[in-house]
């Protein structure tokens, strides 16, 4: 697959980037994790985490955890300055290949219902829905559900 933007390059995090990490973590997410956890990620085989890099800058990153032939999508996300520019589609594609090298055949997800703009993406990159899960966001006025979707290879 050829790169859509020639100027950035997937790679896969290091604890080098885990400030810039931060960084994107905490302006995208209402409750981001904290920088032991994401080191966290790095220490452990089986999550995978890759950056899409411009000019040695990280401008989006994505988060998987493996089990076997299946990976779950747990975050993905572009630093606000870069939103709009298809990064995700690119990140997640691009990754997405790295995992179907090591025999990932299945990526799962879940998402809050709300969040029409993720909905969408993962609908353009070929997710499935795949049913509900009532209640698993919680929000300020309750509970929220969660839309299960799947990407097979």
């Amino acid at each position: 697959m050829a790169d859509t933007f020639a100027d950035v390059e997937l790679r896969r995090l290091q604890p080098e980037h885990l400030a810039e990490w931060l960084l994107i973590e905490k302006a995208t997410f209402p409750d981001p994790w904290s920088e032991p956890q994401l080191a966290g990620f790095l220490e452990k085989t089986r999550y995978q985490c890759f950056g899409l890099f411009q000019l040695n800058r990280l401008l989006a990153f994505c988060v998987f955890t493996t089990v076997l032939d299946e990976a779950e999508l747990l975050q993905i996300a572009v630093t606000p300055a870069e939103q709009g520019r298809r990064l995700a589609n690119q990140l997640f594609l691009l990754a997405a290949e790295k995992l179907e090298a090591e025999n990932i055949h299945r990526i799962l997800l879940e998402v809050r219902v709300s969040n029409t703009p993720a909905v969408q993406l993962y609908k353009r990159l070929g997710f499935s829905e795949d049913g509900v899960r009532k209640g698993y966001y919680p929000t300020t006025a309750g509970r929220e559900d969660a839309l299960l979707m799947s990407f097979s290879f």
